[in-house]
């Protein structure tokens, strides 16, 4: 198995393994969901009994189903893009009220992961949701683990629309398509520009997040039945088109890690109050078995489509059928070569023993590059000791002590 390399792409040879698809629907139920078009100029529309909503996934050198799929995107053309690698962005009208502090977005599971956290991963939680987003919420360590924060302040770009009885959704998604070359950008639009006048709601996407971590801010806006939002998530860190995460410095295979319960990543938006979901997005990572069945069906597919398509007409693929692995294969087995029937015991041991250790070492530098990053934000110098390690020193941190700190870091901003 490749080891992590600066900047580079890891695993490169077991890429072909795997295709992403990605899905998405008005509920947890899967059967609810259609297969999204990623990177595609239409937007994927989701309707239940609490809004509708109109979704873009895009994906940075995109690899996966469906075939056709673009394989990026002009989002990233867009000067406040060009650094990221997907973005999650959509537009949704609620049917019904929803109070600030209620609309939550995030990640969850519905089984445990825990056994899949690299060390360190408690301490990192802790100074994230101490310092850097004290709106987030999170339980990684139960059964159905998850990590949650208000929308209003979770957003990295929020735009509030015009009600639809003054303009349609279909004009309103006319104008952000031309105007705003289909980019969610921070700001309001038509009514909306009143309230965030009204409410005093910072003008820059950082202020607007900080300025809804107050309680009173989230209690005190409503989510308007009948009115238009819009709302993008987007990172550099997460790279779908090699399964891997990008710390700056190196890059993780995230493939390592995923196993048969983990080879999902589930993003939500929904109302932490009634418990009703908005939408859910599922990246599914295909491999082995079911990658098979998925493209036995569309072969298939394409088969009863080509008889009905006239000769000499071509249908064109832009991705060819990768080469998979068996049936009982993990991503984690397939991502480095199968010791052969007559290899001696003692090497097939040996290569085992080296892919346990490059996966310890692997956790390990995930947990320091996140400590070394905290460290070069200021974190933890103004005490010098040290003999104390970073996890120590997160351990002593009360919360009185770490508002102290807080305040102690304004003061000298």
């Amino acid at each position: 198995m490749a080891r992590p390399e600066s900047g580079g792409v890891v695993d490169p040879a077991a890429r072909d393994k795997y295709l992403l698809q990605v899905t998405a629907g008005p509920s947890y139920d899967t059967s609810t969901h259609r297969e999204v078009t990623v990177n595609g100029t239409d937007a994927h529309m989701i309707e239940n009994d609490v809004m509708t909503c109109w979704l873009k996934v895009r994906i940075r050198d995109y690899h996966g189903l469906p075939r056709g799929s673009p394989s990026t995107s002009n989002y990233f053309e867009h000067p406040l893009h060009t650094s990221d690698r997907y973005s999650i962005g959509f537009s949704f009208i609620p049917k019904k009220d929803i109070k600030g502090n209620d609309l939550v977005t995030g990640f969850d599971f519905d089984h445990s992961i825990k056994d899949r956290l690299p060390p360190g991963f408690r301490y990192a939680m802790k100074i994230v949701t101490t310092i850097l987003d004290p709106g987030i919420y999170s339980d990684p360590y139960s059964d159905k683990p998850y990590l949650y924060g208000p929308g209003l302040s979770s957003f990295f770009s929020f735009r509030i629309g015009e009600h639809t009885s003054e303009a349609s959704p279909d004009e309103q998604l006319a104008v952000h398509d031309s105007d705003f070359r289909g980019v969610i950008e921070e700001g309001a639009d038509g009514s909306g520009q009143r309230i965030r006048a009204d409410q005093q709601i910072p003008a820059k996407t950082s202020k607007r997040r900080k300025n809804f971590l107050s309680p009173n801010k989230l209690e005190n806006f409503t989510f308007e039945a009948g009115r238009m939002y819009q709302a993008d998530f987007f990172n550099p860190y997460l790279d779908f088109a090699n399964f891997a995460l990008r710390i700056p410095g190196f890059s993780i295979s995230v493939v390592r890690y995923i196993d048969d319960k983990t080879h999902q990543l589930r993003f939500v938006l929904k109302n932490r109050s009634t418990e009703e979901v908005l939408f859910v997005v599922i990246f599914t990572l295909l491999y082995g078995q079911k990658l098979e069945d998925v493209l036995e069906k569309r072969d298939r597919m394409d088969e009863r489509e080509a008889q009905s398509t006239p000769s000499g007409s071509e249908t064109p693929e832009s991705l060819s059928r990768p080469q998979t692995s068996s049936s009982n294969e993990t991503p984690a087995a397939s991502s480095r070569s199968t010791p052969s029937s007559s290899a001696p015991e003692s090497d097939v041991e040996d290569a085992d023993r080296e892919t346990r250790a490059e996966r310890a070492t692997t956790a390990s530098m995930l947990a320091n590059s996140i400590y070394s990053g905290f460290a070069a934000l200021g974190f933890g110098r103004k005490r010098k000791e040290p003999r104390k390690t970073l996890d120590d020193k997160v351990d002593e941190l009360d919360e009185v002590k770490m508002g102290e700190y807080l305040k102690a870091k304004s003061a000298h901003a």
